[in-house]
């Protein structure tokens, strides 16, 4: 369902009209690995088990990689298109096809964990998914998301200095094809979370970029364009945003 800024993936938005369709589609999608960002999720879910539930969906999911090693019993796939549906189903984990742009998800819950990565940037409704998203979960459920910063330093250089164009995760397409049709800053994306969340943790504090440690040593946070794209835990919850808080220690000040 969505290109993933970490690991090559795309998914959610291209079969709705942006960039070369679904042989596109089904090209990123063949090329995906598991990514920093959902293997720092998988530490998460594995230290702190205690702080979540037994049903987990993941949106935009591409092939059951990451479902496969989450240790969580009720396991279940959504995405846009049904290439790796039959992947899922023989790993024993449900797969659901839907639209995030146009379908609602609320016969498949609830869900106490929903992770959703690397889509919100390829849709043409992004307020109207996360409403749909939130709606699927339980009320002491978490959403684990993240979305790629594509103003680094570095790019936007060059983008102003007109040696590149500003497609930055699929250079292979042109800047009218690019499929990810919003981009986001922290500021945004934490803004745009809370349209339906009052607790959101920035989970980057709790494994900065190399650009960003030396600022945090000094108890700084980075500037935007040094840092990776935003990642979250979202929830309606205010005990287990505390608790989650607490166990992050001394990081936790730049969540």
């Amino acid at each position: 369902m969505a290109a993933r800024e970490d690991r090559g993936t795309e998914a959610m938005a291209v079969g709705t009209g942006a960039g070369e369709g679904k042989s596109y589609l089904r090209d990123v999608l063949d090329k995906r690995g598991l990514g920093s960002t959902r293997r720092l999720l998988l530490r998460i879910l594995e230290r702190h088990r205690d702080l979540f539930g037994d049903a987990i969906l993941e949106v935009g999911a591409g092939m059951p990689d990451f479902l496969l090693r989450v240790p969580v019993p009720r396991r279940a796939a959504l995405d846009v298109e049904p290439y790796y549906a039959d992947s899922f189903r023989e790993a024993g984990i449900a797969f659901h096809l839907r639209d995030l742009d146009r379908q609602d998800l609320d016969d498949l819950g609830p869900f106490d964990i929903v992770v959703c990565t690397d889509v919100f940037e390829h849709l043409l409704h992004p307020e109207k998914a996360l409403a749909r998203i939130q709606r699927v979960m339980s009320p002491k459920g978490v959403l684990f998301s993240h979305v790629p910063n594509e103003f680094r330093l570095g790019k936007m250089l060059r983008v102003m200095l007109g040696r590149e164009e500003s497609v930055y995760w699929h250079a292979d397409q042109p800047e009218w094809g690019d499929p990810h049709l919003r981009r986001f800053t922290d500021l945004g994306y934490r803004r745009f979370l809370s349209l339906a969340f009052r607790h959101n943790l920035r989970l980057n504090a709790l494994k900065p970029s190399r650009y960003e440690r030396p600022f945090n040593r000094l108890g700084f946070r980075a500037p935007y364009c040094l840092q990776a794209g935003p990642t979250y835990l979202s929830t309606n919850d205010a005990g287990l945003a505390a608790e989650f808080r607490r166990r992050a220690g001394h990081r936790a000040r730049f969540m």
